[in-house]
């Protein structure tokens, strides 16, 4: 099944009064201390979020019922005990391209004939995909001998070099 990476770009607003009283303050050497203060509730802006994730669907459209994880005027405690609204809430869905390899081919057109009747495809399948994982092997295999013999070429044709030397040094 694909998969769809969701953005979510969003700023956060509270409201913040300040709740001091006589007690918050030092009070203990002063005579006739009066607390007169009106503090006003000030809404505060924080822009910058954004979130990320991954999900699997069939398609775009699907995979933005995802979208429920962040939504528009939902609210958030932050690690100070504010609460927080999401406002000004972007998505972006973007499809993740994963590459094709030998395994996923093999997962995705065995998954399409599974579902079929025809059991002589589905042995045609396997046996492609068995064949090919046979022929990547030797290929591996090929590609470890002739590293070994690239190495001991090397090594003869650094020995007939140095007998070259010496015979040369010898006359």
């Amino acid at each position: 099944m694909p998969r769809f990476q969701i953005t979510a770009e969003f700023d956060l607003v509270t409201s913040i009064e300040p709740e001091l009283g006589r007690y918050s303050f030092d009070t203990g050497e002063v005579e006739d201390f009066g607390d007169d203060s009106y503090w006003q509730t000030e809404e505060v802006t924080s822009s910058g979020g954004s979130l990320r994730f991954t999900v699997e669907a069939e398609d775009a459209d699907s995979a933005e019922q995802y979208q429920s994880v962040i939504g528009e005027g939902m609210e958030v405690e932050d690690s100070n005990g504010l609460t927080w609204q999401v406002e000004n809430l972007r998505f972006e869905t973007e499809k993740v391209e994963e590459p094709m390899t030998l395994e996923r081919a093999r997962t995705i057109l065995t998954g399409l004939v599974t579902d079929g009747d025809d059991e002589e495809v589905r042995e045609a399948v396997e046996f492609v995909f068995d064949h090919m994982t046979n022929l990547a092997d030797q290929l591996r295999e090929l590609d470890q001998r002739i590293a070994t013999l690239s190495v001991n070429l090397q090594t003869a044709h650094d020995e007939v070099r140095r007998l070259q030397d010496a015979a040369v040094a010898a006359s």
